[in-house]
């Protein structure tokens, strides 16, 4: 039996390795602090997270703990015993971290909230002898933990509650990235733990504008060329200011995506920050995204400057604690694309696998692509948290879309006064103007109407609200042979969308009919340039920014290329839509006093109004109240920025000129499929033949077999038009 006092080289953090070697406690606890300090170092909290490095698992040293460490052997296991009750309550008596300590409590389950904490620490079952004895052990060995010395908080913490409970979840990203880190290096036989190489933020510039030179430099001029390099000279000169709220406000076909990526790293390189952070809706548009920055910063293809966060997969259910945490991204890259909802969602999240990344925003630039697409039912959660970042966590944000919302006078970013980057808003969107508009809503039309009168030009795009509206129109056209008809939904996997994107931009170039019907997911960023473009009625953004397909290059003359908002009789839209889509047909329409959708001060006025409209519950309360508890159970439960309940499936899709993507895919669902932990990096091999369903039928069709997590593979037909074939004969 071990005495109280041991050799530090007799404490063990975890068990042996393939080399046969343990992991010492005392050199986890130490190489997690410095780790974890280096992380916080970024938002001026590195004595805080360097004890809650230390003391997170204070608790393994106890005699219980060992002894089935050992008992366990090679691989490990579950161990069945407490380990963070003694750190936390060392963290709350002895250091005054108070609420804090919640980080340590819930380094491997998850923050839960003071109340969980303090019932944890003040229940019957707590073996207070086993804590006492792990502290005293590790203080002979650990000199710290004899007198510890109460670290110092950053000075905009000290009073605002709400900053504190924002702290907390930053503070936690390095304490959990951390552990991780230091552990995944003992199991892997690592000297250190790995980081990405860094090129730099001049490095990624110079790169981006020979790249952008190379391209752009030699292109004849026009007035669409000309106002595009006027954006982006804009934006150069908008990345001179400092930190804070940014404002880009560019119509469609403005070369908005380039603009935005030359601020963000002349910001970034100017003001020494870490890292770049796009953030778009759509996972379409993270696609051709993630392949223009790929293309600017690292075309040699090397996978290590850009990098893609979006999967749909969600690893909360995998095969135990070490799976998630090794399928986790923690961001350790200078350039992500991700999806709106993966960035939201981990900051509001509660679990280590969402939240290791969240001390990467620190010093970073978050881009906002489409920020008119922010669901109003989350938005003061996402405008306050996007506040503290910027005030306290060193963050610049670029909100950047066509249709830029007018949300500055809630109460959540009172006194906020985002910078324009445009230098002349009024006329760059007077010059862009190329689409006349015209309304078919009285009487309402039926989609088979719309398809037939879409058919009657050479090229046409019809967007609706709902996939099987999209499979309507399509049905309608099937057959014919005076045109190319193609279809694009979220049934389709993401390569699918791609290739299908491609082909559709080939067929565009051609002297060809081309029809296409697709749903919301085209209007967001998608580069295609349609003379006739038929919307569904939407919220005016959406409008607007299906209007961007139509014309896009400007090159129809003076009449330009013609937009028909149509009203459908068959009725399907998302719930969100309600408010919005009245307070357009208010605002807008061909009714005597009605504006165009493209008149600027009417679309200011009819988002002020929509945001005006609805209750502080209906714009995401609830949250912002949750958090001003610390309730962080409570917090990740109630924020959801979408309410479409769907689960990813993996597909039976193959790209003719890309048959190692699908190899290397099917590589790593053999490995899932056999118990190995696939790496991060390996993980994302499947986003490109990933599609969604709805949870339910899921749940209740054969043909989805669960695979880990929340992540299917589809074994029905794969339809090489429409993607996913729900209404096909279940084998």
């Amino acid at each position: 039996m071990l005495s109280d006092e041991v050799a530090a080289e007799c404490l063990w953090a975890h068990s042996e390795n393939e080399d046969g070697v343990r992991h010492g406690l005392v050199d986890h606890l130490r190489a997690v602090a410095v780790l974890a300090a280096e992380f916080a170092g970024a938002f001026g909290a590195a004595p805080l997270a360097w004890w809650l490095g230390l003391l997170h698992d204070v608790g393994k040293a106890a005699e219980c703990w060992q002894r089935l460490l050992v008992l366990l052997g090679v691989g490990g296991g579950r161990i069945g015993v407490d380990h963070k009750a003694a750190g936390t309550r060392l963290a709350v008596t002895r250091l005054g971290l108070g609420r804090l300590a919640m980080a340590v409590h819930g380094h491997h389950g998850g923050l839960e909230s003071p109340a969980s904490l303090h019932g944890f620490l003040t229940s019957p079952d707590r073996d207070l002898s086993a804590e006492q004895q792990a502290v005293s052990r590790l203080s002979a060995v650990i000199p710290e933990l004899r007198d510890p010395k109460v670290p110092p908080w950053p000075d905009w913490a000290r009073t605002d509650r709400l900053a504190q409970e924002m702290l907390l979840r930053m503070l936690f990203s390095a304490l959990v990235d951390a552990d991780f880190l230091d552990t995944q290096a003992h199991f892997r036989g690592a000297s250190g733990v790995f980081v990405s190489p860094r090129l730099g933020m001049a490095e990624l510039l110079r790169r981006f504008e020979h790249k952008r030179m190379k391209r752009f430099g030699a292109r004849p001029s026009s007035d669409v060329g000309e106002m595009r390099a006027q954006v982006y000279r804009d934006c150069v000169a908008a990345a001179g200011l400092p930190p804070g709220f940014f404002r880009l406000a560019a119509p469609t076909g403005a070369g908005k995506t380039i603009a935005v990526g030359g601020f963000a790293l002349h910001h970034a390189a100017r003001f020494e920050m870490r890292r770049v952070v796009v953030a778009v809706p759509f996972l379409s548009v993270t696609d051709q995204n993630a392949q223009v920055y790929r293309d600017f910063l690292d075309s040699g293809g090397t996978g290590r400057v850009v990098l893609e966060h979006h999967t749909a997969v969600n690893v909360e259910g995998g095969r135990g604690s070490r799976w998630r945490r090794l399928a986790a991204e923690n961001w350790d890259a200078e350039f992500i694309i991700t999806t709106t909802v993966q960035l939201f969602e981990s900051l509001h999240a509660r679990t280590p696998s969402r939240m290791r990344k969240l001390h990467r925003l620190a010093r970073s630039v978050i881009v906002l692509d489409e920020v008119q697409a922010i669901p109003v039912h989350v938005l003061e959660p996402v405008l306050l948290v996007l506040r503290q970042l910027v005030d306290h966590f060193g963050v610049t944000v670029v909100l950047s879309s066509a249709t830029q919302p007018e949300f500055w006078h809630l109460p959540v970013v009172d006194g906020v006064k985002p910078r324009p980057i445009i230098s002349d808003t009024a006329r760059l969107y007077a010059t862009l103007k190329r689409v006349r508009y015209r309304w078919w809503t009285r009487p309402k039309p039926t989609l088979a109407e719309v398809a037939a009168e879409a058919a009657t030009h050479p090229k046409a795009l019809v967007v609706v609200n709902t996939t099987a509206h999209a499979r309507v129109i399509a049905g309608e056209w099937s057959g014919r042979e005076d045109a190319q008809v193609r279809h694009l939904s979220t049934r389709m996997c993401s390569r699918h969308r791609l290739d299908t994107i491609d082909k559709i931009r080939e067929l565009l170039s051609g002297d060809g009919r081309v029809l296409v019907v697709s749903t919301q997911l085209i209007e967001a960023g998608v580069d295609l340039d349609f003379p006739a473009v038929y919307r569904a009625m939407a919220p005016a953004e959406s409008l607007l920014q299906a209007a961007g397909r139509c014309n896009r290059e400007g090159c129809l003359g003076h009449a330009g290329g013609l937009v028909v908002v149509f009203d459908p009789v068959e009725t399907g839209s998302p719930p969100t839509y309600a408010i919005p889509v009245h307070e357009t047909r208010k605002h807008f329409g061909p009714a005597k006093g009605q504006a165009e959708l493209d008149d600027l001060d009417e679309f200011a006025a009819y988002s002020a109004s929509v945001y005006s409209s609805l209750s502080p519950i209906d714009r995401g309360q609830a949250v912002v109240d949750a958090r001003a508890e610390w309730d962080c159970r409570r917090v990740a439960d109630l924020f959801r920025m979408i309410d479409d309940n769907t689960v990813p499936v993996v597909v039976d899709y193959t790209p003719t000129d890309d048959q190692k993507l699908r190899k290397r895919a099917d590589r790593v669902l053999s490995a899932i499929r056999r118990g190995l932990t696939p790496r991060p990096d390996e993980l994302r091999h499947l986003q490109p033949f990933l599609a969604t369903i709805p949870r339910g039928r899921a749940q209740r069709d054969s043909r989805a077999v669960p695979l880990i997590g929340d992540l299917h593979v589809w074994t029905g037909h794969y339809d090489s038009t429409y993607g996913i074939d729900l209404d096909s004969e279940e084998t």
